[in-house]
């Protein structure tokens, strides 16, 4: 092959970027440790029976699909790593999805396989959002087709309801922009859809709806709250920047691309209204899916119909806005977990493991940040969550400072036993710490004592 031909076959360079991706988030991926959101999900699937986590997902306040898939691997044990390979395959799918099968700028094609959002956020930290990014490329990918296969393009969107609350936005914008207007059509006569096959699908997502609705409807977690912090209003602020090009977008490109600015204005306005008024806390990959949504976006424009000029001006805008708006943040969480663990808690576990007697019972102070260390704990080493008086396999649970420190003042409970503070929140002495973590990226440092 000579060369002219060697950089003019994409299909090969396509290959070689897949490659090229699959070895580098591998890579990351050894050097990530689950945190306590991703061991949590991994516990739940491998304590509790499908009954138990619709029970509890309703305190979790997330659909059990993720649960599902990691089942099988958490009851039969395989190790923790385990998880982390599962999202690394969801994205190897994903990306090769997007490279081969996609009609989208070779240059974004490139950028967004390389930084925000495919490679670090979601194949090396573990949790349902990358299930997000698998179904939106499947939908993308069905989209033009979608007035020919009405049904078929309604299974992934019924998927999509079950990943994750914050996807809830996208599906509306993408039931309204093709089943509700094709039934508005159909009154008209000016329908292109099978209207038997838009009902069937139409209904599929409203069964799903529904389901999803009753499995979480009295979700209690009292540590979900809003409020407008710095944080809320920095996203939304990003947010609106990108609709207000988008929106100029689809006026210069003569409206034709007016149901795709629909559907990505109901995505990120989800977002916006759960922040504002449900759920605050804007962790790294939540910030991280407006990019997401962006791709998305730009996957499910009808390309033949919009000008040159404009295609190369959404290229550019990409990405400056995802460098400017993305990058530092994206950046920085990836060189730390190069030279820092997320967590610590497998280094709290190896120290356990090597130093504690077998058959030891420890005591923890809050067992949603403890319950981190379990997956690398040896079987003869149990948690007793003080709190709340019950041993820990996986914990749900919310945490009152205020009784916690009246247990923790009573020095008959403590004495002759091993506990754990999470991140030191009560300082017990140092004359009892026997060993200490201090150097995680995320919150999840430990203090072990023993009382004499």
């Amino acid at each position: 092959m000579n060369t002219k031909n060697f950089f003019t076959n994409k299909k090969l360079i396509y290959w070689i970027i897949f490659i090229l991706y699959a070895i580098l988030n591998f890579i990351f991926l050894l050097n990530h440790e689950p945190w306590r959101d991703e061991v949590h999900s991994w516990l739940m699937a491998k304590e509790l029976s499908i009954p138990e986590l619709i029970v509890e997902s309703r305190y979790d306040g997330h659909p059990i699909l993720w649960h599902l898939i990691l089942m099988p691997f958490a009851k039969l044990n395989f190790p923790i790593i385990t998880l982390n390979l599962i999202s690394y395959i969801v994205l190897l799918v994903t990306v090769w999805l997007f490279l081969f099968k996609t009609d989208v700028n070779f240059i974004i094609k490139v950028f967004a396989t390389f930084t925000i959002p495919y490679t670090y956020i979601y194949s090396c930290i573990s949790r349902n959002y990358c299930l997000i990014l698998l179904l939106l490329v499947i939908i993308a990918i069905l989209y033009p087709k979608r007035h020919k296969i009405p049904i078929l393009y309604s299974i992934p969107i019924c998927f999509l309801i079950h990943t994750h609350s914050l996807a809830w936005g996208i599906v509306a914008g993408l039931t309204i922009t093709f089943y509700f207007l094709e039934i508005y059509l159909y009154f008209k006569k000016k329908n292109t859809a099978n209207i038997k096959h838009i009902l069937i699908g139409l209904g599929l997502i409203v069964i799903n709806t529904i389901l999803v609705v009753l499995q979480l409807f009295g979700t209690s977690n009292p540590d979900y709250m809003a409020n407008s912090s710095s944080v809320v209003m920095d996203y939304t602020t990003i947010s609106l920047i990108l609709l207000a090009f988008c929106l100029i977008f689809t006026f210069f490109s003569g409206k034709k691309c007016l149901k795709e600015f629909v559907i990505l204005l109901c995505g990120i306005g989800f977002q916006i209204f759960v922040y504002l008024t449900f759920y605050s806390s804007i962790m790294f990959q939540r910030q991280m899916l407006i990019y997401v949504l962006f791709l998305f976006y730009i996957m499910i424009l009808p390309k033949q119909n919009i000008k040159n000029f404009l295609q190369n001006s959404l290229v550019v805008f990409f990405i400056i806005f995802t460098l400017v708006c993305g990058y530092k943040e994206f950046s920085s969480y990836l060189t730390q977990d190069f030279s820092k663990p997320y967590s610590c808690a497998e280094e709290m576990a190896s120290y356990i493991n090597e130093n504690i007697p077998d058959n030891t019972t420890i005591l923890i102070d809050n067992s949603v940040i403890g319950q981190t260390i379990i997956p690398y704990l040896k079987p003869s080493i149990s948690f007793y969550d003080i709190e709340h008086n019950k041993y820990v396999d996986c914990a749900n649970t919310s945490h009152d400072y205020k009784k916690l420190a009246e247990v923790l003042s009573n020095s008959d409970m403590l004495s002759g036993n091993y506990i754990i503070i999470c991140n030191n929140s009560f300082d017990l002495g140092q004359e009892n710490l026997i060993y200490y973590t201090d150097s995680a990226i995320i919150n999840e440092n430990y203090y072990l004592y023993y009382f004499n």
